[in-house]
C-alpha cells in the first residue's frame, strides 16, 4: 500500500540467488514511496533463478516489476498496469560490464504478460545489452505516443529478437480503472495463450491483498 516513508521498496521484494523460488498469485497495488522507488514486484541485489508468475501488479510509483542484476529469471503471465513513471525496469552495476561478454548470460525472460498503462514510460533502465528476452506479450497504452522501448521503437525492438510474437492490442479488462482486470469472452490476450488470473480475486479482498 502507501508508504511515504522509504525508498528503495517494493511489494515484494527479494535478494541473492534463490533457486526454485516462485513468486505467483499476488494482487499488489498501490506502492508508493517518498523519493524514489515504489515497484510492485523488485527482484534486488543479483536476485536470480526466480520465476515471477500469475500476478497482478498495478497503480505503482516507479513500476510493476524491477530486476536490479540478477540472472536467468522468469516472468511469465502475469499483468503489469498503471505504473506512474514506467511499466518494467531493469537496472545494472557497472562491475557487471563484463557478463555482457558473456552469451550464455540471460537476466530474465518476460513472456505471456499484459502490460497495460496510461502515463510513464514502457521500459526503464538499461536494455542496451540485449541479455533478456521477450515474447509472447501483450502491449496497450492510453497514450497517443508510439511504444517505445527504451531507445528502439517497436520494429526496432523487434528487429533485436525482442517480442516478434507479441502483440500491440486492448486485452479488454472488464474495468480495469476500477481493479477488475478479468478479461472479456473476447479478450485478444485469451487468443494468445494468457492464462486468466480470476483465482486471485478468490483468495481474499481487495484491500487484505495489498
Amino acid at each position: 500500500g502507501v508508504n511515504p516513508l522509504v525508498n528503495d521498496n517494493g511489494g515484494i521484494y527479494t535478494l541473492g540467488v534463490q533457486p526454485g523460488t516462485i513468486v505467483r498469485g499476488n494482487l499488489i497495488h498501490d506502492i508508493q514511496a517518498r523519493n524514489f522507488g515504489g515497484w510492485g514486484i523488485y527482484l534486488d541485489e543479483g536476485s536470480s533463478q526466480i520465476t515471477v508468475e500469475h500476478n497482478i501488479v498495478y497503480r505503482t510509483r516507479t513500476g510493476g516489476f524491477h530486476l536490479h542484476r540478477g540472472e536467468d529469471n522468469r516472468v511469465y503471465n502475469n499483468i503489469f498496469a498503471f505504473g506512474n513513471l514506467a511499466q518494467i525496469e531493469r537496472t545494472l552495476e557497472a562491475f557487471a560490464a563484463e557478463d555482457f561478454d558473456d552469451e550464455s548470460y540471460q537476466s530474465f525472460t518476460f513472456e505471456n504478460n499484459i502490460l497495460y498503462w496510461q502515463e510513464g514510460n514502457l521500459l526503464a533502465g538499461q536494455w542496451q545489452d540485449l541479455h533478456y528476452a521477450f515474447d509472447r506479450n501483450l502491449y496497450w497504452s492510453g497514450s497517443d505516443r508510439p511504444l517505445q522501448f527504451g531507445s528502439w521503437s517497436w520494429q526496432q525492438w523487434q528487429q533485436h529478437g525482442m517480442d516478434r510474437n507479441s502483440r500491440i492490442a486492448d486485452p479488454l479488462f472488464v474495468a480495469p480503472e476500477q481493479g477488475n482486470f478479468r478479461l472479456k469472452p473476447n479478450s485478444p490476450a485469451l487468443k494468445m495463450g494468457f492464462k486468466p488470473l480470476d483465482f486471485v480475486y478468490s483468495v481474499g479482498s481487495v484491500e487484505g491483498l495489498s
